[in-house]
């Protein structure tokens, strides 16, 4: 671990003592409402991601992305600390978690999907728009083996089991270095309308790429609001007191990371970082 992430992971046990003494002094928000964010979770990582799970959910409650979108928009009040769980891009390895691991302990979770990579049907073609688009200047060679895409029957598959699909772009571009209204539009907007269509539901949810606020664009965040409720970054941070729902943060993680980090983050720890942006 980075020197950051190591201090972190050692200060979590003084942020719950931190985060105990606030609630009990009723300074700040009693409450945290946090949106985790994930990828591609091999299977080996399966058993690891099952366990950092149930650890988060003894001091958290998982929420579903309706419940969620409810206290955003202040139709009803958070009543516990709680976490949505996200996936950015949509990797085949996601149905294999939704079946294996979210369906039997009953987590509803939101799925960002590249819409012009979920179409695609050959596993070589996957594989190299991975390489162009979703993790770029990454080797063929270095990818797992089994790391391609959803495609559209998974997705309805999902959808089926109660899940909620979100856009994610068309093509995964960093949408800073697109200036054309019209690029940008066919990005956003024509992604969520290709998902709305094929899959028969409608899109609210968006996340912008990359998820730093460099990979974002005034622009970008002004073609966004005019076609979802909700816009999701990668920027760590609590989502309650009156954050308003195109500055949606999230908290990557991997199925690897130390329980104490993950405790860290939850707790607030990393915060001061993103605060500013």
């Amino acid at each position: 671990m980075s020197k950051l992430r190591s201090a972190l992971a050692i200060s979590y046990p003084a942020l719950k003592i931190f985060r105990k003494l606030r609630c009990l002094s009723s300074v700040g928000d009693s409450k945290h409402l946090r949106v985790l964010l994930y990828h591609d979770i091999q299977p080996e990582e399966y058993t690891s991601f099952q366990l950092q799970l149930e650890w988060m959910s003894h001091r958290w409650a998982f929420i579903s992305p309706d419940d969620f979108s409810e206290i955003i928009k202040g139709n009803t009040t958070i009543k516990t600390d709680s976490l949505l769980l996200t996936f950015d891009d949509g990797f085949a390895s996601n149905r294999g978690i939704v079946e294996k691991i979210l369906n039997p302990i009953g987590i509803k979770a939101l799925f960002f999907i590249v819409s012009d990579f979920a179409n695609i049907e050959e596993k070589e073609e996957a594989r190299q728009f991975i390489i162009r688009h979703i993790q770029p200047g990454r080797s063929r060679d270095d990818l797992p083996q089994d790391l391609t895409n959803m495609g559209w029957s998974d997705l309805e598959a999902l959808l089926e089991y109660g899940h909620t699909i979100g856009a994610h772009t068309r093509t995964h571009a960093r949408l800073s270095g697109i200036n054309s209204s019209d690029r940008l539009s066919y990005e956003i907007v024509s992604s969520a309308d290709q998902l709305e269509k094929r899959l028969g539901v409608g899109i609210e949810h968006f996340a912008y790429t990359f998820g730093d606020l460099t990979s974002f664009s005034r622009q970008a965040l002004q073609v966004a609001q005019q076609r979802f409720q909700f816009i999701h970054s990668g920027l760590r941070g609590n989502n309650v007191g009156g954050s308003p729902s195109f500055v949606i943060r999230r908290d990557a993680l991997k199925p690897t990371d130390p329980n104490a980090l993950v405790g860290a983050f939850l707790e607030g720890g990393a915060d001061f970082i993103y605060r500013r942006s």
